[in-house]
């Protein structure tokens, strides 16, 4: 059938891995307002010099040295808007394409190639977090260049190589901290390989590469990670991310059946209605490549088993964004497993076999698509920052929503606003507390309350508080409410 030739012809993977660039660039160019996350980290990079950004983050952030200086870099060449503070995870996004190809070129059967590039060039988080300011889309560049090299290495490559995958492991660490994680995968299948087949020169130079990114990374840990280790609040926020270990109860269970499922949904991006086929389609495909690439299957799962180790001891959360490096390897092995699956099911019936791929890939294809022309917006308290500033009045009083502060600040730093506000309290546990938070703004007749990042997941939508509060206090003026942001002016006066 010419159709199938079609699919798994060169050009078809390289329209792909153009639509995956488009996707990439049309999500930059919205430009959406910085999150209060992403804010954060902003402001650390913007308010810092070089120096200082080897010391402890404020705002309870934490990131890769190489990558802050990168950033820092970006925003000397090109200023502090958004475009520039994204410049650098765009670009490692769309490197990554390029990487994840050559990966799936060299792993995969011809097959599973299309599904492979499909399901990573449309991938919804992938595509979101390549214009994240956070370092999780530079995670799967680096993840990407340690795989890359490590298939490389079967096939029969000269010893120097393997002092170059201690080298590649040494540089790349300082920009993902998770990298180490794949890194010792790696590294451990590689030992043993050279170990069985008695080829000590090349083990030799895998040692000496060793020695050169276990010293990177000794002082990559002094340097930035310890003082994470020991930051109470960034443990409290993430401590249900780690793994309970050993599990001693049926909760305790069920947290690694749930976080393996969700793994699929985040980061992965598939959705529930080709979730179970997905999971299937893994566990086909790694039981495949076990059968073709003994090696290559063994250092993925041990890199997720590394990884789960690591979020056992509590020193890596497991969990959502925090495992987007994994992606391409389970985007990896999920095509595998589909395009086993459906040469099995197109033996009785080609039209179940494609109807099987097609359950993998409509939805994601379509989702992409969708944010294109509704591109993803979270949090957007640019616009909202903005209308306040040209509305404002001698006299006005500011109250910033406790969520909001980090991005308020950005974007207050970043257009020279210097209106005097006030910080609200963070009570989600005593909802009245807002209340009396509110209250000490009567007197006043025009209180703008600016809120984004708001929180809805305690048991209440905290917008709808707060408007409920400020009701019962005074008489709403003016509002505005757009994708997760909004302004309300109030007269407090009476």
């Amino acid at each position: 059938m010419h159709y199938i030739n079609v699919l798994y012809s060169t050009s078809t993977h390289w329209i792909v891995i153009v639509a995956g660039i488009v996707l990439r660039i049309a999500q930059f160019l919205y430009n959406r307002s910085l999150t209060e996350g992403e804010a954060a980290l902003a402001l650390n990079i913007v308010e810092r010099s070089y120096l200082d950004l080897l010391k402890p983050l404020d705002y309870f952030q934490a990131a890769p040295v190489g990558f802050l200086f990168v950033q820092r870099c970006a925003v000397n060449t090109f200023g502090t808007a958004e475009y520039a503070l994204r410049l650098f995870p765009l670009v490692t996004g769309i490197i990554a394409l390029f990487f994840f190809y050559h990966c799936a070129k060299r792993i995969l059967t011809k097959e599973a190639i299309p599904i492979a590039l499909i399901l990573f060039a449309v991938g919804d988080h992938l595509i979101y977090f390549s214009s994240e300011v956070k370092q999780y889309s530079s995670d799967v560049l680096c993840v990407l260049l340690i795989v890359t090299l490590f298939v490389v290495l079967q096939k029969n490559k000269p010893a120097l190589y393997y002092l170059t995958y201690g080298l590649v492991g040494a540089v790349v660490i300082w920009f993902s901290h998770p990298a180490i994680f794949v890194f010792i995968a790696g590294a451990v299948v590689l030992l043993f390989s050279l170990i069985y087949h008695k080829n000590f020169a090349a083990l030799l130079l895998l040692c000496c590469g060793a020695v050169v990114a276990i010293a990177s990374f000794t002082t990559n840990y002094l340097v930035s990670l310890a003082p994470l280790s020991r930051t109470t609040v960034l443990l409290e926020t993430w401590h249900k991310s780690f793994a309970p270990f050993p599990p001693t109860s049926l909760p305790d269970v069920y947290w690694y059946v749930y976080v393996f499922l969700r793994m699929f949904t985040f980061p992965v991006g598939l959705s529930q209605y080709e979730l179970l086929l997905g999971v299937v389609a893994f566990v086909f495909g790694a039981t495949y490549m076990y059968r073709l690439e003994q090696k290559i299957i063994t250092a993925f799962i041990l890199s997720i088993l590394i990884t789960l180790f690591a979020s056992a001891l509590r020193l890596y959360p497991f969990e959502g964004r925090l495992l987007l490096f994994l992606t391409p390897i389970i985007i990896l092995l999920v095509a595998q497993g589909i395009a086993f699956i459906q040469s099995k099911a197109s033996i009785g019936s080609p039209v179940v076999g494609i109807a099987l791929v097609l359950i993998v890939l409509v939805h994601p294809i379509l989702r992409a698509g969708y944010h294109v022309v509704r591109p993803r917006a979270p949090e957007e308290l640019r616009p909202v920052v903005e209308y306040v500033d040209a509305n404002y009045r001698e006299g006005d009083v500011l109250y910033i929503y406790y969520a909001s502060f980090n991005a308020y600040q950005y974007y207050a730093y970043r257009f020279g606003y210097k209106h005097s506000h006030f910080v609200g309290v963070e009570s989600r546990d005593n909802w009245q507390q807002y209340y009396y938070d509110l209250e000490k703004m009567k007197g006043n007749q025009r209180v703008w309350v600016i809120m984004s990042h708001i929180a809805a997941w305690h048991g209440v939508d905290e917008e709808k508080l707060f408007v409920s509060y400020l009701d019962m206090l005074g008489k709403q003026k003016d509002v505005l409410r757009v994708s997760g942001a909004a302004a309300y002016l109030y007269d407090l006066k009476n």
